[in-house]
């Protein structure tokens, strides 16, 4: 009788062990996994964001250029941006160089050297 309780318990006892193990060793799993996931994840977010930004700094170049054509200046339409200033002088050349194939003699975005 007391060797099969001991025999009982042993086997509770060995059961739990090998359910713990492979318990832990799926929780590595499911966390290097998640890892995995929230790596590529943040990889496609950046990508998508760096593509809305540059879509977005095409669009301003269109609006401007579009006002460069209308009335000789970019400016009024740049300085509606929500952009830097360091930005408001890149959009500026750009739409110089598309419109007169050279950059403007002075971008008042652009800080003096």
């Amino acid at each position: 009788m007391i060797l099969e309780i001991t025999l009982f318990i042993a086997g509770a006892l060995i059961s739990w062990l090998i359910t713990h193990c492979y318990y832990k060793k799926s929780l590595q799993n499911q966390e290097s996994e998640l890892s995995k996931q929230s790596n590529e994840w943040k990889k496609l977010i950046g990508d998508q964001i760096m593509n809305s930004k540059e879509s977005l700094r095409l669009q301003y170049i269109e609006k401007a250029t579009e006002e460069y054509k209308r009335a000789g200046t970019p400016a009024r339409v740049i300085d509606t941006f929500n952009v830097s200033e360091g930005e408001k002088a890149d959009i500026y050349d750009a739409v110089m160089m598309r419109c007169k194939g050279r950059l403007g003699e002075n971008n008042k975005y652009r800080k003096p050297k």
